[in-house]
């Protein structure tokens, strides 16, 4: 197969899964997303302590960011071709169209997965749902439109996307430590800073919610809540967020508190060795799949009624495509005309077959699994259709039924007023960041709290 030939440039899309922060996030490819360079951050990530890394998204480098105008008053964002990158089969769906007046127009169709939940807990039934959370939106409207009006080139810093491990990602972003300020900060900022951490769950707790989705499975959206409703909790509504968080519309995902656990505590194991660190002003995301197995398990108990199920969703015509196409070929390799009194199923001639295909469309799913959380995948395509939003499309009806460990992450990020002993800062610091940790313990507890209430 002839290679594919490396684009020039290529068109950047909002990355639609942005729950917190001020910068706009793009998204380069399905696994790689852009954020405006910070001076302080990329040195941050180039020196970033070995040990710490593994609970970072990934860095690849700087990009070029440029303004392409377009016909009847449409601007795009483009980034000349990486060095590394090898192009990928994405989308021409756009969510978000940019005009040369700075104005954003986002695309509706039938299937929207973003909705904003109100500060009070109801979803409103006059809510606007969206292509892409709608933080997203504000943050577009905030920064780039800065950039279409001056027609300016601005460099990104090129991570891991952490949500393309996921089909359905719950994302929360947590705003950590009792220190919300960096060194160089204005006296003024500081003291705005030092505010919101005295007036919010920051100081009691040492963490606080900056945004977060959760997937519902009722309806097959996710719910949004930003950061204005991470500042108006108390110590017992934050832990009431965190139960939200945990909650798709149908149980309290109890299934995900271990792995979260477990993971937060290798995280606590590491910060308590680092000499010198301070995650100033940094987040926390927790992530968890939101395609809920056991209660896909409940609903396919035979193999019968997983074959009647998928028959009846359009979001499993690929893979039923592959089974009836087995059969047609089974079926016409019994003659008209061939003795016997015992009619022979398809299913019954050639088992070995349908196994296969059911192993094939295993395999593709899951070799397309990263790409649906991307924003450069089109809605139709991560919806998949199906008339039951909570079934998913991979699981194949051959495979065990038992209980399968939660897919969960949990990353560091924003790191524009972090420091180490490596950046050689004029100030310096000594033992760990006792801030974040004091905010890493207390998520600890109270998630363990949840688990026992709730276990």
């Amino acid at each position: 197969m002839a290679d594919v030939p490396k684009p020039s440039f290529i068109r950047l899309e909002p990355f639609i899964h942005q729950v917190g922060g001020h910068s706009s996030m793009l998204c380069l490819d399905e696994a790689t997303v852009c954020k405006p360079l910070v001076k302080r951050e990329l040195q941050f990530y180039e020196t970033l302590p070995e040990a710490v890394s593994k609970f970072t998204p990934h860095f690849y480098g700087v990009i070029q960011v440029n303004v392409q105008p377009e016909e009847e008053g449409y601007v795009t964002l483009t980034a000349n071709a990486p060095k590394f990158y090898q192009p990928v089969s994405t989308s021409p769906t756009r969510r978000v169209r940019l005009r040369r007046t700075g104005s954003i127009e986002v695309s509706q169709d039938d299937h929207t997965l973003f909705e904003e939940d109100s500060l009070d807990g109801e979803t409103q039934p006059n809510n606007t749902s969206l292509a892409l959370n709608p933080w997203v939106l504000k943050c577009h409207r905030d920064h780039l439109s800065t950039i279409i009006n001056t027609c300016t080139t601005q460099n990104f810093i090129l991570l891991e996307n952490v949500a393309s491990q996921f089909t359905y990602p719950c994302i929360l972003d947590l705003k950590m430590g009792t220190r919300q300020y960096g060194d160089a900060d204005t006296l003024a900022k500081k003291q705005s800073k030092m505010v919101k951490v005295v007036s919010t769950t920051s100081a009691k707790l040492g963490v606080r919610v900056g945004g977060m989705q959760v997937y519902q499975t009722t309806t097959g959206r996710f719910l949004c809540r930003n950061k204005l409703y991470g500042r108006s909790l108390s110590v017992s509504g934050f832990t009431q967020a965190l139960c939200k968080f945990l909650h798709n519309g149908k149980r309290l995902r109890i299934d995900v508190l271990a792995p979260l656990i477990k993971r937060l505590e290798e995280l606590l194991s590491v910060l308590h060795r680092q000499e010198a660190v301070r995650f100033y002003t940094a987040s926390l995301l927790l992530l968890y799949e939101g395609l809920d197995l056991s209660d896909n398990l409940e609903r396919t108990e035979t193999l019968e009624d997983k074959d009647n199920q998928r028959k009846n969703s359009t979001g499993h015509f690929k893979f039923e495509e592959a089974i009836e196409t087995k059969q047609s070929d089974n079926t016409a390799k019994i003659s008209p005309g061939s003795s016997g009194n015992t009619t022979v199923s398809p299913a019954a001639q050639d088992m070995e077959s349908i196994v296969n295909a059911f192993e094939e469309e295993r395999q593709r799913s899951e070799r397309l699994r990263h790409r649906r959380s991307s924003s450069c995948v089109a809605l139709n395509d991560l919806l998949a259709g199906s008339s039951n939003l909570s079934v998913p499309s991979s699981p194949s009806p051959l495979q065990s039924t038992a209980p399968r460990t939660p897919t969960v992450d949990v990353r560091i990020i924003d790191f524009a007023h972090s420091t180490h002993q490596g950046l050689a800062d004029p100030v310096s610091y000594t033992g760990p960041d006792s801030g974040f940790i004091f905010g890493l313990e207390n998520m600890i507890s109270i998630l363990k709290n949840i688990e026992r209430d709730n276990g």
